[in-house]
Parts: structure tokens; sequence; C-alpha cells
């Protein structure tokens, strides 16, 4: 009987992993472990057809002065049901010239729920170049109905993105 339950578990358990919806408006905080901060953090994640589409946003604050960096990404569901995130490119951001610019990151996230609540979590790292370090740290992000309160969702129905926001 343990055997026949084993197998079951082990068949059916990749199914279930992918019938997980992960579209939607995610939001929440990423932690950077250098700088010890927990910065706003959104994504809304689209599905046509059998690809997806991403975009993220990320508001930060030095010396009183609040900064933003909207980015598209390219989303990946690995074998074992892991959510891979990676940055694509910046599509509007409003950061000071000595910040770094183009800084490719990397997303894993695991999909989780507690009751009717979604969430994505995992680590973050950023691509070591010749001037910068990776940097590291987590995000945690949860699901979210309120797409007008959401600074992301508000760009992208103004932007040439428009068709790809949640709901449209």
């Amino acid at each position: 009987m343990k055997y026949v339950l084993s197998l079951f578990i082990t068949l059916c358990l990749p199914v279930i992993i992918f019938c997980q919806d992960i579209t939607g408006l995610w939001q929440g905080t990423l932690y950077n472990d250098s700088s010890k901060q927990y910065l706003d953090y959104e994504i809304v994640i689209n599905k046509e057809a059998k690809s997806y589409s991403a975009f993220s946003l990320t508001w930060f604050v030095v010396e009183g002065k609040k900064y933003f960096g909207i980015k598209k990404l390219d989303v990946h569901i690995a074998k074992d049901g892991k959510i891979i995130l990676v940055d694509e490119k910046i599509i509007e951001e409003n950061y000071p010239a000595e910040f770094a610019q183009h800084i490719q990151q990397l997303n894993v996230l695991d999909f989780k729920t507690e009751g009717s609540t979604a969430f994505l979590e995992g680590p973050f790292v950023t691509k070591r170049t010749k001037k910068y370090k990776e940097l590291t740290g987590r995000i945690a992000i949860k699901r979210v109905d309120l797409l007008s309160q959401s600074d992301l969702i508000q760009f992208l129905q103004t932007s040439a993105y428009a068709s790809v926001t949640p709901g449209k």
C-alpha cells in the first residue's frame, strides 16, 4: 500500500505543481542583505497561450528621495515547480546617475498558499559585474486583487504595455 501511495504522489506531484495559477498582481517586499532594508516590490504576471509575461516595480528611498525601477521579466517554471524570474530589461526608472544601471536580477520563488491567499517567496541574486559585486536577499510577496492601488498597474495601463495588464 505504501508503494502505491508513493507512486501516486510521485506521478501526480508535477501535474499539481504546474496547475498552480501564478498570474495576477503580487505585492510585498524585497529584503536586501547588504543594505539590510526592506523595499516595496510588485510583480504582475500575465499568461497568454502557453507563455508568461511579467513586470516588476521596486521602490527605494535614498536621502529622503523616492526612486523606482520598472523592469520586464522573463518567466520560467522549473521542473521542480520553482518560479524563475529574470530581469530582461529596464523599461522605466528615475535612478540618480551614480546608481548601478543594467544590473540583472534572478528570483527563484516558491508558490505557497495559506487558505485562499497565495504567496511567492524565495531568494534573489543580482549578476556580478566588473564594477559591482552580486547582491542577495529574499522576496516575500502575496497575490492581491486591488489593481487600482498598484503603481505598477497604473504605469502599465498608460504605457505601450497596456495589453499585458491583468483583467484586460
